[in-house]
């Protein structure tokens, strides 16, 4: 298939399963999941789907990882019925740790701010001329 094709399958097994876990799945664990992106093996037959949990709590991944796996063949039965494909990929769960990482960065970049702040210093260290460079 195309690379148009493909991007078609992988956007659309993307919506459907992030409408699925908001509508459709009564599981609390699965509650807070969100659809981050989807990649589709070559011969179409694993879907791996890469997830994160909208209160960015990384100690409910575990209970949301089980909650995935129990409604694993749900999903796959309702990508069969509304996904004309002639393989039906595997779905793969896999927390994406990108989001996380990228708020911790930001915590502590803040708090370099916040620390430069407080000690009255120059983040640029710019405002300290020694008349040396002249």
């Amino acid at each position: 298939m195309s690379d148009k094709s493909r991007g078609r399958i992988v956007e659309t097994i993307r919506q459907l399963v992030a409408e699925l876990l908001m509508r459709r799945v009564k599981d609390p664990r699965v509650a807070d999941v969100s659809i981050i992106r989807v990649e589709v093996s070559k011969d179409y037959s694993v879907a791996r789907i890469f997830y994160n949990l909208i209160d960015g709590d990384a100690a409910k991944a575990a209970d949301a990882a089980a909650g995935l796996d129990s409604c694993r063949g749900y999903l796959r039965a309702q990508v069969k019925k509304h996904v004309r494909m002639r393989v039906i990929p595997e779905l793969v769960f896999i927390y994406d740790v990108s989001l996380d990482r990228a708020m911790h960065i930001e915590e502590l970049i803040d708090s370099i701010h916040t620390d430069d702040e407080v000690a009255g210093g120059d983040p640029g260290g710019e405002g300290t001329d020694t008349g040396e460079d002249r």
